[in-house]
């Protein structure tokens, strides 16, 4: 059973995808060097690096390590 969270996030990215596809379709008469496509790849692209962060599944279970968050400061344990 998918959470209330996942379901918004599973519409807003059928919404991304929509407006990518309706952007394309706009672009696609006009000539590009690049290609009807270019414009579509794009935006999922974009989209799929937004979404990247999503996808990673958090560690679970009381032994989990927290992941080092870059601040520069030596971990202490």
């Amino acid at each position: 059973m998918i959470t209330e969270h996942q379901e918004v996030a599973r519409y807003r990215v059928a919404e991304h995808v929509q407006a990518a596809e309706t952007r394309a379709l706009l672009n696609e008469h006009q000539t590009t060097d690049s290609g009807p496509r270019h414009g579509l790849a794009i935006a999922l692209r974009r989209l799929a690096d937004k979404l990247e962060p999503l996808t990673t599944p958090a560690p679970q279970g009381r032994h989990a390590r927290p992941e080092h968050r870059g601040t520069g400061l030596s971990v202490v344990r």
